[in-house]
Parts: C-alpha cells; sequence; structure tokens
C-alpha cells in the first residue's frame, strides 16, 4: 500500500465538483457487479456509504432491495432526491456511529470511499456480522490517501483485524485523460465482532 501524504477533503471540495455537474459513467462496471453480488444473496437490507449522486442507490431500489445510502456532501443528497424522490438518502458522516443507525442492515457498500478517509476508523461503525462489498484504486488523485497496489496485502493483510476478505475481483479501467490503465480492486467481506 502506499500512503500519498495527500490530505483528507472535507465536504465543500466534493459539493464543488458536484455543482460542476460531475459525470459516473466510468462507474457503470462497479455497479454492475455490486448488482450481481448483491442478487446472490439473500434478503438484502443494504447500507450505502458515500452514496454519491445515488445511481447505485437508485438501481437497488429498483429491484426492491432495502436501501439507505449516505454522503457527507449536501450537494449530492440534493441531486440524490432529485434523481429518486422515494430513496432514503440523508447527509451523514462516516466517523459519526449515528449515521449508520439503526443497524438494521445486514449489508455495506462502500465504493470508492475506503482510499479517501481513514478506513480503520470507519470499519469499526460497521456492525459486525454485515458483509461489505467495497472497491479500492491503485492510482492516485489528490483526494487519495492510499493506493491499493498489492490486493493481498493492501487488502486482505491490511483489513485482516477487522473483516475477513472472501472474494476479490479486479476490473481495469482506461483514464480518459491520461490514458493510463488503473486497476480497481471489488471485495467482498463479512465485518468481524469487534
Amino acid at each position: 500500500m502506499i500512503f500519498t501524504g495527500n490530505k483528507e477533503k472535507k465536504s465543500d471540495y466534493y459539493d464543488e465538483i458536484y455543482k460542476k455537474g460531475y459525470n459516473t459513467d466510468r462507474y457503470a462496471f462497479l455497479y454492475s457487479t455490486i448488482m450481481n453480488l448483491i442478487g446472490n444473496t439473500p434478503n438484502p437490507r443494504i447500507l450505502e456509504l458515500g452514496c454519491g449522486l445515488g445511481d447505485l442507490g437508485r438501481m437497488i431500489i429498483e429491484k426492491g432491495y432495502a436501501y439507505r445510502g449516505f454522503d457527507f456532501s449536501h450537494e449530492a443528497i440534493k441531486i440524490c432526491k432529485e434523481k429518486c424522490p422515494t430513496g432514503n438518502f440523508y447527509v451523514g458522516d462516516v466517523y459519526n456511529k449515528k449515521s449508520f443507525e439503526p443497524e438494521d442492515y445486514n449489508k455495506v457498500i462502500a465504493l470508492e470511499v475506503f482510499e479517501h478517509v481513514d478506513d480503520l476508523k470507519v470499519l469499526k461503525n460497521i456492525q459486525p456480522g454485515a458483509e461489505i462489498f467495497a472497491s479500492v484504486p491503485d492510482y492516485d488523485d489528490v483526494a487519495h490517501l492510499r493506493l491499493y497496489k498489492d490486493w493481498k496485502k493492501d487488502i486482505i493483510e491490511y483489513y485482516k483485524p477487522f473483516m475477513h476478505v472472501y472474494e476479490i475481483h479486479s476490473a481495469e479501467t482506461k483514464n480518459k485523460n491520461t490514458g493510463n490503465v488503473n486497476t480497481i480492486q471489488i471485495f467482498s467481506a463479512i465485518k468481524k465482532l469487534d
């Protein structure tokens, strides 16, 4: 794992990005992968951390699954509610245990979230036994605190005290601006007892 030295961004940074018209098309493969993983599990009750603009949330709701999603960007949640007025989207903070309440969920989604935050603190807020579907990248960005280069060391071993990682999928994406090929690791895990 590479620690970038970047500082964690505050919500106003993301508010500005979303106000400019952020495009989530590049995450379609992530959404598809997660929808397949969720579809293979019984009775999913989902909590999405960092739900962004709500695209995946809307897909989950349209499938009829119980869903709640939160983000600390007020602008993101405003857009979520415009796109999916019936969705349960709210402003929350991954560091605040109250954002995870009620603990009626059995699945947690954290796509492209852990690299932006103190992930080990966030994991402490997830209830034991919850199944986690997450993704982490290997490329640098001004908002990334860590880069996950070695899936065995940077995911399985790093997260071992907090969760049992039982499946990892790798996906390559091409950066439209640089032409570089990047890798995103999508993993499934079970949160361990505290």
